[in-house]
């Protein structure tokens, strides 16, 4: 994701990124974009080796390192920072974007994701405001199949990925989370990063 689909785009319900100016649409990006990329853009060592720094500056993430962020950069955009149309706070709200979008993309909970939400696909989950949503910024991690950090215990019986057996209160996981060889028992409470609540 560069930082024009950032910058000029806000959440919508399911999670995802919409474009705020449909005539600022992103330009396509090159693929095996880089910060190398920047010298053709850029025409000078020199030049790519200021962007680098500068993207290094904005980024107040220590576990962001320097090669995802520039590999979010696309030529059209490095050329845009060259012009000075992209200046120091878009780079610092790049980056801060991009840093949370790393952690989130690892299932770490953002340090500004306080508060326990209610989503209806992701279930519990931590946000920066207490509400019921219908789509976060967790949505991307469970359509992917990565961890989403809980807030709560949650029921194994609550799950999609519960299978019961032939028992009353027993079943396994089909997300092959650990378990013990009889199962799991469907109303214990579990830590568990891939609940997917039943579809209600």
């Amino acid at each position: 994701m560069s930082w024009r689909e950032i910058l000029g785009a806000t959440s919508s319900p399911n999670g995802s990124f919409t474009s705020q100016n449909s005539h600022n649409k992103q330009k396509s990006s090159y693929p095996g974009n880089c910060a190398n990329n920047a010298n053709i853009a850029l025409g000078t060592k020199d030049g790519a080796k200021q962007l680098k720094e500068a993207l290094a500056d904005a980024c107040e993430d220590p576990t962001v390192k320097l090669h995802e962020i520039a590999a979010a950069v696309t030529l059209a955009d490095s050329e845009s920072w060259r012009k000075g149309e992209i200046g120091d706070a878009a780079l610092k709200a790049f980056t801060d974007s991009l840093s949370e979008r790393v952690e989130i993309n690892r299932g770490a909970r953002p340090r500004h994701y306080t508060q326990t939400a209610l989503c209806k696909h992701c279930g519990p989950i931590w946000l920066w405001f207490d509400d019921y949503v219908l789509g976060c910024t967790w949505c991307w991690n469970r359509c992917s199949g990565r961890p989403i950090p809980r807030p709560d215990n949650v029921h194994c019986q609550d799950c999609r990925h519960f299978r019961r057996i032939d028992h009353p209160k027993l079943g396994h996981c089909a997300a092959h989370q650990p378990e013990p060889p009889a199962g799991l028992w469907d109303a214990d409470n579990r830590t568990c990063q891939f609940f997917i609540p039943r579809a209600t």
